[in-house]
């Protein structure tokens, strides 16, 4: 018995519910309507911006003028000077490494040159490599 009597408060509490959704509905219908109405009052009318007497064209206004010749000749003149100076950096390394690679072979050529000449001074000593 206590089966039916729990299964007959869950379908009567159901019911409820829904006869309770559809009285909400119901009463809501008519000023949830009138809600979306009202939200369209609140967009900017923009036809009222065409009918304004001031053309944009008219007010006065100062510009700038662009003289871009000129613009184009700074910007070659420091572009020329750019490249000098990056060419003057460049030949001045390669120089460097030119002068330190003839130092290195002249300190290369002296020390070989000494070496064969011992070589030869040591002819005396007695050794077999002259046969």
């Amino acid at each position: 018995m206590a089966k039916k009597f729990g299964k007959f408060l869950m379908v009567t509490a159901a019911l409820g519910a829904v006869a309770a959704g559809v009285y909400y509905c119901l009463q809501n219908k008519d000023t949830s309507v009138d809600d979306d109405f009202d939200d369209d009052d609140d967009f900017d009318d923009f036809d009222e911006d065409l009918d304004e007497d001031e053309n944009p064209k008219d007010t006065d206004r100062n510009y700038v003028d662009l003289d871009l010749e000129k613009k184009a000749e700074d910007f070659k003149e420091g572009l020329d000077a750019a490249k000098a100076e990056a060419t003057d950096k460049i030949v001045g390394a390669a120089q460097e490494v030119t002068d330190k690679v003839k130092e290195a072979a002249d300190a290369t050529q002296v020390k070989v040159e000494e070496f064969f000449d011992d070589d030869d001074n040591d002819d005396n000593d007695g050794s077999m490599d002259a046969m």
